[in-house]
């Protein structure tokens, strides 16, 4: 089901991704690139979602390809991901760690810029449209 966001019209509806398999890790241990620890994940999002339009732009694109082929930029390429990442994600119910409402995200990418790395990280893939463990589940 799509939330109508202020009943707001979109062209494209957006989608709603569940977000019950959204963990943040505390303790991962990351040597080399690599995680040779996982550490405890806490599954800070369970009963939350998000709906997001189903499409990306240039610019997300050009974002992504900015994190993955240079260091130098980091920041400045993270900034600009969370700019483009909070055009898309048109609303959700997501709580803060102190389980609070958080902001919506929708235009405001300072909102996307207080979430963890893993936080940001399942925010990718669910924009990416990629499966993750909870649509993996409901399908």
């Amino acid at each position: 089901m799509v939330s109508d966001n202020n009943s707001k019209k979109w062209k494209i509806p957006p989608s709603r991704v569940e977000s019950d398999d959204c963990a943040v890790y505390v303790g991962r241990t990351i040597e080399d690139g690599e995680i040779t620890e996982e550490g405890i994940a806490y599954y800070v999002h369970k009963d939350e979602w998000v709906e997001l339009i189903p499409c990306r732009s240039l610019a997300e694109v050009m974002a992504l390809s900015d994190i993955g082929s240079t260091a130098q930029s980091g920041s400045g390429a993270l900034r600009e991901l969370c700019q483009v990442l909070s055009e898309r994600i048109v609303s959700w119910n997501w709580t803060g760690m102190d389980t609070t409402p958080m902001p919506q995200p929708h235009n405001t990418p300072e909102v996307l810029e207080q979430l963890t790395d893993d936080e940001l990280m399942w925010l990718l893939q669910a924009a990416q449209g990629k499966e993750t463990a909870a649509t993996r589940k409901n399908a």
